[in-house]
């Protein structure tokens, strides 16, 4: 079985739901709402909330919901003083006074991972939110600044990862796993995958030729992906 055929068999297999059903719709708007808020929060302490993930895609896209998301996927940038074990209790006390049951998943010194405690909901249903901490360099200061959309039209402004490092991490995730993955360290691709980099792919301020001249056999192998699956 080819690579690509591989790909497409996975994707038939796949469960997670990427249209906006209503259900979907009331999710998204909980995370926007929670992101705003580790957004303020962040700014209190002196750091840099920075987003990376399906939500940054949305931001760098006009900023409008266009998916299911799984999980809201979040940097902090450490240029305040406070230390990580703070900031995790802060994290987890903002997180707490939601109407969301939250149930820590995982926790790492860089790293909390909080999971929606509902037992009525498949996994890819529940909210989940995870909060890396990074050390502030040169490169990782200063962060193009978007905005997010909810269904009533409430938007919020959020600092993103830069658009040329998320596809070239998009691109590269992709060809990684072109032999497949271990499930016990990360997950295995998705339709979702395609989806957003194929939105990112068409953006008017995206330079495709100097992302392919940064990783041209990774561009090459996931266009000729994204065209068999007819996302290209």
């Amino acid at each position: 079985m080819t690579v690509k055929k591989m790909a497409i068999n996975k994707l038939d297999h796949d469960t997670r739901e990427i249209s906006l059903s209503a259900k979907a719709v009331v999710k998204c708007d909980k995370d926007i709402a929670t992101i705003a808020t580790l957004d303020v929060f962040a700014k209190t302490i002196g750091n840099i909330l920075v987003l990376t993930g399906g939500y940054a895609v949305e931001a760098l896209c006009g900023g409008k919901i266009t998916r299911a998301h799984g999980d809201v996927d979040a940097h902090l940038i450490l240029t305040g003083s406070k230390s990580s074990d703070e900031i995790f209790s802060g994290v987890r006390d903002l997180l707490y006074k939601e109407g969301t049951k939250w149930k820590l998943r995982d926790q790492k010194p860089d790293k909390v991972d909080y999971l929606e405690d509902d037992e009525n909901k498949e996994f890819f249903e529940k909210r989940r939110v995870e909060v890396r901490l990074n050390a502030p360099h040169e490169a990782n200061i200063k962060y193009p600044k978007k905005k997010l959309i909810d269904s009533h039209g409430k938007v919020i402004e959020v600092c993103i990862i830069d658009l040329d490092d998320m596809v070239l991490g998009k691109i590269h995730k992709l060809f990684e796993l072109k032999d497949g993955v271990d499930t016990t360290i990360d997950r295995d691709i998705s339709i979702s995958d395609y989806f957003d980099l194929k939105r990112l792919l068409a953006l008017p301020e995206l330079d495709r030729g100097d992302i392919k001249n940064k990783a041209p056999e990774e561009y090459d192998y996931v266009i000729s992906l994204l065209q068999q699956l007819k996302f290209g």
